[in-house]
C-alpha cells in the first residue's frame, strides 16, 4: 500500500497536478514527457488486499437479459471476477511505446482526469484500448479508475468496460459490438463492498 501511496506522490507531483481555480477546465496537455503513467494494476491489487480486513462481505449484483440476479461472494472469488482487468501490468515501462497520457482539470467534478489511449493500431496481444484514473485535487487520492478492452469470444467483439470506485465497489459491464456498428449491453456486474 506504501508503494502505491508512493506511485500516486510521485504521479501528483510530476504530472503538475493544482487545485488552482484560475485554471480552465478544458485544459488538456499530451505531453508523455509531464504525464507519468499511473500503476493501475497495482492499484487495483492494492485495493485487493483490503478485502481481508473488511468486516463485510461484498455483493454481486448481475443484470443479464433484462433480469436482475444477486448473491454474496467470497472474498477468494473477488480475483476471479477482476481477473479481465488485472492480468495484464499497466505501468510506464509497458505501455509507453502504444499510449500517450493527458490531464484534464475537471472543475465541474472537481477532479484531475488522466487519461490513456493508443497512440497507434495496437497489437492483437494489447486488448486493453484506453483507460482514466480520476483524483481528487485536494488530497492526491484515486476516486475512480476507469478501463475498457476489446475481446473477442465465440468470433464476436466484445467490449468490456471496468468502473472502479475506490473503496466502494466495481462494475464490469460486457456489450456485444454488432456487425452494423450497433452495441448490445449483454451483462452489467457490480461487485459492492461499502453499503
Amino acid at each position: 500500500m506504501k508503494n502505491i501511496l508512493f506511485y500516486l506522490l510521485v504521479l501528483v507531483l510530476f504530472g503538475g497536478c493544482s487545485s488552482n481555480k484560475k485554471e480552465q477546465s478544458t485544459q488538456t496537455s499530451s505531453d508523455t514527457t509531464q504525464v507519468l503513467f499511473f500503476p493501475v494494476t497495482s492499484f487495483i491489487k492494492g485495493q485487493l488486499l483490503q478485502f481481508d480486513s473488511l468486516q463485510v462481505t461484498p455483493l454481486l449484483i448481475i443484470t443479464q437479459q433484462k433480469k436482475v440476479d444477486s448473491n454474496w461472494v467470497k472474498k477468494e472469488n473477488i480475483q476471479a471476477f477482476l481477473n479481465d482487468f488485472t492480468s495484464i501490468e499497466i505501468n510506464s515501462s509497458n505501455m509507453l511505446p502504444y499510449f500517450t497520457a493527458s490531464k484534464f482539470n475537471d472543475q465541474s467534478t472537481d477532479a484531475i482526469t488522466f487519461t490513456y489511449r493508443p497512440k497507434k493500431i495496437l497489437p492483437n496481444s494489447i486488448s486493453l484500448r484506453h483507460w482514466d484514473v480520476y483524483i481528487t485535487p485536494q488530497t492526491g487520492q484515486v476516486r475512480k479508475v476507469y478501463m475498457v478492452k476489446q475481446v473477442m469470444l465465440n468470433n464476436q467483439s466484445y467490449t468490456k468496460q471496468l468502473t472502479w470506485e475506490t473503496d466502494k465497489c466495481a462494475r464490469i459491464t460486457t456489450i456485444l459490438n454488432l456487425p452494423d456498428g450497433k452495441s448490445n449491453i449483454v451483462k452489467d456486474e457490480k461487485l459492492i463492498w461499502k453499503f
